[in-house]
Formats: C-alpha cells, structure tokens, sequence
C-alpha cells in the first residue's frame, strides 16, 4: 500500500493491506489511526507480555495453498493465561485470522451469516449452534480482554478493549469463534491447523 512517516518519531511506517485502520510504530509505539490523507497520532500503545509464541511479524506462509504474510497481532488475557491473534494478509486479497493459543492454531475468516447469533449471556459450554448450514457445539466461553496490539489491524484496539468470545468446534477441524465485543456479534469461521502445515519461515 505504501510508506507513511510516524507523525511522532518520524520512522517508516510500511501499510500492506487497504483493509487495515490501525497500525503500531515499530519504533516508538505510537498508536496511528489512518485518515484518508494521513495518520493520526492517538496515544502509546501498551507493552506486549511476553509469551512463548514461535510468531513474529512480517513472517511468511501458505494456508491451503494461498501464500500468507503476517501484519498485526492482538494480544488478549483469558482465565487461563495469554493467546494470540495474528492478522493475515493473502496473495488472493483475503484477510484473515490466525489463533494461537496453547500451542493450538486455527485459521479463520470474518463470515456473514444468516443464522441468528445468540447473546452471550444465553451461551453454555455444549451448546450446539447451526453456521453457514454446519453445526458447531460451544466449546469455550471467555470474558477476554487486550493486553496490547502490534503492526496493523483493521479495527482500533488498545489495552483493556473487551472481548467476550465463545469458541465452537465442529466436525472435521472445523473452528468457530463468536466474538462479542461489538454490538452485532462477529462470526469467524475456519479449522485447526498444525504448525507445521503453514510452512511458515
């Protein structure tokens, strides 16, 4: 997309995606919102917590054949500890999501559906709940919330946004996440991937 000047400490700040609206200085983590003409200085980010992820950003790989490269990271804190949500940018335009948690990843994509999304509070682990005509059962329930974000992302985040999510599984590796922390719940879905399978370098 392009390279801008941080309007705070005048490094470099590199745009790869048209869909991205945020993005942390590498340098000094100023926090910029882009405008139509510019970026807009809204405050430091906070500090990443340091976890044991093998990621980085500005790595590379390939999801069901499509190369992939590594924009942003969201950070999030959950009753068990810390996970990961990297943003994807692919070769074909697509932007996705990869989860690490735990040592487990799943790869998924923002989805409209047609289904009507419950609330979260109806929610129950085991719970079966029909997507895009598949079914999924409510695996996990979380009141997350962010520890800090880094590179680009197409939403503003900072420390303490709240993320209530339910996570679904279905047949087959298939992988569900309802995500609360807007008012119209978002539906992402996608499957578990091994490590490996990403050929990540």
């Amino acid at each position: 997309m392009g390279t801008v000047n941080c309007p705070s400490c005048g490094a470099q700040v590199k745009l790869h995606a048209s869909q991205s609206v945020l993005v942390v200085c590498e340098y000094c983590r100023s926090t910029l919102l882009r405008r139509v003409r510019a970026l807009e200085n809204i405050g430091k980010m906070a500090e990443l917590q340091q976890d044991a992820t093998p990621l980085q950003l500005h790595a590379e790989g390939k999801y069901r054949h499509v190369h992939f490269a590594v924009l942003g990271r969201i950070q999030l804190r959950f009753a068990e500890g810390l996970w990961n949500e990297w943003y994807l940018l692919f070769d074909d335009q697509r932007d996705g999501w990869l989860g690490e948690v735990q040592g487990t990843y799943a790869v998924s994509f923002l989805t409209e559906c047609q289904e009507r999304i419950p609330a979260f509070a109806d929610l129950q682990v085991g719970q079966g709940i029909v997507l895009m005509g598949k079914s999924y059962e409510v695996q996990n329930l979380e009141a997350a919330f962010c520890v800090a974000g880094e590179g680009e992302l197409p939403f503003p985040v900072g420390a303490g946004y709240e993320a209530p999510v339910a996570d679904l599984i279905g047949q087959e590796n298939l992988f569900a996440t309802l995500d609360y922390s807007e008012e119209t719940p978002l539906v992402f879905l996608g499957e578990y991937v091994d490590f490996d399978d990403l050929h990540l370098s």
